[in-house]
């Protein structure tokens, strides 16, 4: 699924250093902020659960999953609708025009609509619908729920599990710094590590209490301080956790 900051592209290069750490003592693949379940549905594992804040994402998610006969395409008057009228269409249908119809699948962050290439027409909504339709095979067997990573442990006791962590990154558009809670969910990943691995994608961790165990230079759009720049993505461990 096109998506904000999605993991799609480095999806191979990462997917085989966080399966190295299912064995079979592991009870559950876990995502606490599953977005676009791009790397999720790359993970072999019986036992997947993505958990995301967004409700529309969600249900989009586990729509997907069902014989659903999407749309084709959006309007930009179906997307107006939609965007101001939210509460008139099931979640899912939210999900899907929110999503599918925005440029870069920035939850309506404004209506792609059609480009002019060197190649022809590029139709972005149709794109993403496509997109949509060939993952849908790959998410079937993945449990998906609405939830805020804070009330993850505090509604499903997590124990021997792999949870991988794609939160929002500081300094990007994804969301301004007061929109995420960080220190909060530093504080979370460690109290989890004592019973789970927890791997965390990010630019940066507090170095004393996360070491970097990957990383690789990419160009980035969403550093609002250095737009279309390189970044090192970079995935991270607690030091000394399980």
């Amino acid at each position: 699924m096109k998506y904000v900051g999605s993991k799609n592209k480095l999806g191979k290069t990462l997917s085989p250093i966080i399966q190295s750490y299912i064995n079979e003592k592991t009870e559950h693949y876990i995502e606490p902020f599953v977005g676009g379940a791009n790397m999720i549905d790359k993970i072999e594992f019986d036992k997947k659960v993505g958990y995301d804040i967004n409700k529309y994402l969600i249900s989009l998610l586990n729509e997907m999953k069902k014989n659903t006969v999407f749309k084709k395409s959006i309007t930009k008057d179906e997307y107006m609708l939609v965007r101001d009228n939210k509460e008139l269409y099931p979640d899912w249908i939210v999900g899907f025009i929110g999503f599918c119809g925005s440029y870069n699948g920035k939850f309506f962050g404004g209506y792609a609509g059609n480009c002019n290439t060197k190649q022809g027409i590029r139709h972005y909504d149709q794109e993403a619908i496509r997109n949509i339709e060939k993952q849908r095979i790959n998410i079937k067997n993945i449990e998906f729920k609405t939830m805020s990573f804070t009330d993850i442990s505090r509604n499903d006791e997590i124990k021997n599990s792999v949870i991988y962590c794609d939160p929002p990154y500081r300094d990007t558009t994804k969301y301004s710094t007061s929109d995420f809670p960080y220190d909060d969910f530093y504080k979370w990943c460690i109290k989890l590590s004592k019973n789970n691995v927890v791997l965390i994608s990010e630019y940066s961790m507090p170095e004393d209490r996360f070491e970097c165990i990957w990383e690789k230079e990419h160009k980035t759009s969403l550093d609002k301080n250095n737009p279309n720049k390189k970044r090192i993505e970079k995935l991270f461990i607690v030091k000394g956790g399980k």
